[in-house]
């Protein structure tokens, strides 16, 4: 196997490309666990972190919830329309990183992912490294990714500042609930079960009218109508 590259050296230029190659993949059949391609690793791996549940990649890093969380919410779904629409150019030049958009997010979580944690990202069923780690070591690698300079410094460095943010947004929001051709809701969203909520009111049946019979008023100091 070969040997770990030091974080140093990756975080001081090394090409992505390179260290990348550098780390030993599995089997191919690890590649489409569960149905789930390298971007959507990365991303349930990050969307169990903000808000864990009862999936499998909250069970792969060790903090579970008895409920459906950010996964079962499909945030890894609008993570990836996000970046494939807001990134359209590299998204770590400084790294060598040329891929745009959700692959090169999910990229730059592997490549921080192998130098901090290099064997330890390989112990789990999931071809993104990310994803098999532990949930403390996911908050320590996207701790490094939130201070280094070189992301910092890119064009776009601003956008791995919302990796915890979107994740956590779209574990509560209703992105895989809402259907674009009817524009309603297929079905209740997660989110709303997380956070309790009652659903869409058109009022409270304990309102039985307006003082004095009142139906509308025609200035601030007036009497109304």
């Amino acid at each position: 196997m070969s040997p770990s590259p030091s974080r140093r050296a990756v975080l001081t230029g090394v090409p992505a490309g390179a260290a990348l190659a550098a780390a030993p993949r599995g089997p191919s059949a690890a590649a489409d666990v569960q149905g789930d391609d390298y971007v959507a690793q990365a991303f349930k791996g990050l969307a169990a972190y903000a808000v864990p549940g009862d999936d499998a990649y909250s069970t792969q890093q060790g903090a579970t919830t008895p409920r459906a969380g950010g996964v079962a919410a499909g945030t890894d779904r609008m993570l990836r329309e996000t970046y494939d629409k807001a990134l359209g150019v590299a998204v770590a030049p400084n790294l060598q990183v040329t891929a745009p958009g959700a692959l090169g997010v999910a990229l730059v979580l592997e490549l921080y992912a192998r130098a901090r944690y290099f064997w330890e990202s390989f112990a789990g069923p999931y071809e993104h490294p990310f994803a098999n780690l532990k949930h403390a070591a996911k908050g320590r690698v996207l701790g490094d990714i939130d201070v280094d300079p070189l992301l910092a410094d890119s064009p776009i460095g601003y956008a791995f500042g919302t990796l915890i943010t979107l994740a956590a947004f779209g574990s509560y929001g209703e992105f895989a609930a809402y259907d674009r051709a009817t524009r309603r809701l297929s079905g209740r969203p997660v989110g709303w079960d997380l956070a309790k909520y009652d659903g869409v009111s058109d009022g409270w049946p304990e309102l039985h009218g307006y003082w004095q019979g009142r139906t509308s008023v025609t200035d601030p100091g007036g009497t109304g109508a």
